[in-house]
């Protein structure tokens, strides 16, 4: 099937389903005679979110982007059953929610390395920047990582969210187009994939900073650097900031560290401690 044989499918299907909802499906009056048989565009584009000007193009099979966030709420608004839903996303080139494969679990060797790192802060990240697994000393930077969602736990996520994450970067702004610039670089051609696009979609949607330095189009090779954070309770510190990429795998580990026997380190522990306590 071509893309506009594609298009055309997608849009005859949110047509079909728009005519077969009825008004009682979801609460509207029905008054008097209603000429077009189920819902109107323009109450599906309500009941959506959408403005009727994009519906409208989208069952014309017209040529524009299809988020994955549009396609979950237009198959509730068109009250769409599991197997029609997950038809919708295909059709808009998309993998079904409940298609995606589950992350795989990290082995034990990896989540012992991040616990001998302690205090240094460390993570290790998959291509799109989720963090999978961390120790203690992380989240003296990026807080309390387990009371996140699954999708909010991202590097992106919360360099361009978090007001904590922000406020602890001495030049946010180049610390944050750098970070896009290592993103772009290492996922590489696989920035089309379903799961990347899904990020990059709610970024654009929740961030003007992402949108505004996205379009930049920045790559940059990773480079083994001092990173300065302005510390909440310790102040201004240095780090050395460093990525390893894990053998026979997309994922890496990142790791800010400091001198070994440094009142730094030491300091670092005794935050460790109280958060324990």
């Amino acid at each position: 099937m071509s893309t506009q044989e594609q298009r055309r499918e997608l849009a005859q299907f949110i047509r079909s389903r728009r005519e077969r909802r009825k008004p009682q499906d979801v609460g509207l009056p029905v008054v008097g005679h209603r000429r077009t048989p189920g819902l109107r565009r323009e109450e599906v584009a309500t009941l959506a979110g959408l403005s009727i000007t994009w519906y409208t193009w989208l069952e014309q099979a017209r040529e524009i982007r299809v988020s994955r966030q549009v396609l979950g709420s237009l198959a509730n608004a068109l009250g769409l059953d599991p197997v029609e839903r997950d038809h919708l996303f295909r059709l808009a080139g998309e993998v079904p929610p409940d298609d995606a494969p589950p992350r795989p679990e990290l082995p034990k060797q990896y989540e012992l390395l991040l616990t001998h790192l302690n205090p240094n802060p460390a993570f290790i990240v998959n291509r799109r920047f989720d963090i999978l697994a961390w120790n203690q000393g992380c989240e003296l930077l990026y807080g309390d990582l387990g009371a996140l969602p699954d999708e909010r736990r991202n590097v992106l996520w919360l360099t361009f969210t978090s007001a904590e994450v922000r406020a602890m970067s001495e030049n946010w702004e180049e610390e944050a187009s750098h970070t896009l610039a290592l993103f772009r670089t290492q996922v590489g051609e696989r920035i089309l994939d379903p799961d990347v696009v899904e990020l990059l979609d709610a970024l654009e949607e929740s961030s003007p900073d992402f949108t505004r330095l996205w379009q930049l189009k920045e790559l940059a090779p990773f480079v083994p650097k001092p990173r300065t954070v302005n510390h909440p309770r310790l102040g201004v510190i240095e780090l050395e900031y460093i990525k390893m990429h894990v053998a026979d795998d997309d994922k890496t580990l990142v790791s800010y560290l400091v001198n070994p026997g440094s009142d730094l380190e030491r300091r670092l522990g005794e935050l460790l401690r109280e958060r324990e306590d």
